[in-house]
């Protein structure tokens, strides 16, 4: 099977080197990560990694790298296979839209996009295993892991991002600003 970087409009970005640090970074996350947590919270790298990828490269790269990480997370984790790639796909599409003329208008646009984008995904995944049959107490769940979530994922963000970056004005993409 042959990727092809034209095909998918990939704009200078190497198809295997995407899968390997998305790969990378499903292992980071379920591994060191997840063992790192304080009372179920840890960062949800991945996300910001999708988000961040969107903001600079637009939906279309920004849904196939949320598929793509959250295949790869799916697959280390013992929740439902599909779960996280959904959610990841449409929050890399949805992050996608701060990408163009209006992110580059108003510099507090990726605070939002990420803060609306963590607190979607993870009601969402939420409603989805409550739908399975996990229990959710709602309010402890929202208080003592959603929001601390959203203010770990909010402060690390700048620190996810600026590598992304980098990396994607060197691998063609047109080089944006966030201060």
């Amino acid at each position: 099977m042959v990727l092809r970087t034209t095909a998918l409009n990939w704009k200078g970005m190497n198809p295997y080197a995407t899968i390997a640090l998305l790969g990378l970074v499903a292992i980071v996350q379920s591994t060191v990560l997840s063992r790192a947590d304080a009372n179920g919270l840890y960062l949800q790298l991945m996300l910001l990694v999708v988000i961040s990828w969107s903001l600079l490269r637009g939906s279309r790269e920004g849904m196939v790298w949320g598929f793509i990480g959250g295949l790869a997370l799916d697959l280390l984790s013992a929740g439902p296979v599909g779960l996280n790639a959904g959610l990841l796909a449409l929050a890399g599409y949805s992050a996608g839209w701060g990408e163009a003329k209006v992110f580059r208008a108003n510099l507090a646009l990726p605070a939002f996009i990420i803060g609306a984008i963590t607190l979607g995904y993870a009601l969402s995944q939420s409603m989805v295993l409550q739908a399975l049959g996990h229990p959710i107490p709602w309010f402890e769940w929202f208080t003592h892991i959603i929001l601390p979530t959203l203010v770990l994922n909010l402060v690390a963000s700048p620190l996810v991002y600026r590598p992304l970056r980098w990396l994607s004005h060197h691998t063609g993409g047109e080089k944006l600003e966030w201060r």
